[in-house]
């Protein structure tokens, strides 16, 4: 059975690809975020500084926003933010509702800490919230360690997690 299992997912896995930001990849990083956000709260002003122009609050600052496709459809994304000192914030990474499950985070997650590393970060944050618990599971798989929160850029972010990234 696990086989098999594992066969399916692999097959799966093949369907999908990850891409960089391209312009027209804008409207897809502003819904998917739009729509997961709202599944709990409401859009706050530093989501719509970063949703509404990508270019200018991710790419023009050295960051990057990696998409997953599923033939030619965009249906995940994450945003890597860089910062002062050496430090990327981690924002905006969700699943389409209908493709979670599969370990699709975990790869877009796994680009991500390599983009940082590739960039000679030496570490990586995120804001979060304990509503989401499966996302909280994922950042302790990945070893990203609790620290106090020292952010108010998020109302909704109760927790801040950190990765060192730096060898």
């Amino acid at each position: 059975m696990d086989s098999k299992v594992s066969f399916q997912k692999k097959e799966i896995m093949e369907e999908f690809q990850v891409k960089t930001f391209q312009p027209q990849y804008a409207k897809a990083f502003y819904e998917l975020n739009k729509n997961w956000i709202e599944e709990y709260w409401e859009l706050e002003q530093s989501d719509l500084n970063d949703l509404l122009n990508p270019i200018k609050s991710v790419i023009e600052k050295g960051g990057e926003i990696f998409f997953i496709l599923h033939k030619e459809v965009i249906i995940g994304t994450a945003a890597m933010i860089p910062l002062d000192n050496r430090i990327m914030e981690l924002a905006k990474m969700t699943i389409h509702v209908n493709y979670r499950g599969l370990g699709l985070s975990k790869i877009l997650l796994s680009q991500c800490i390599s983009y940082a590393k590739n960039e000679k970060m030496k570490e990586i944050f995120l804001i979060s919230n304990s509503k989401l618990k499966v996302a909280r599971n994922l950042y302790d798989i990945f070893n990203f360690k609790e620290v106090p929160l020292d952010s108010k850029k998020y109302l909704r972010g109760d927790y801040k997690m950190l990765l060192k990234v730096e060898d």
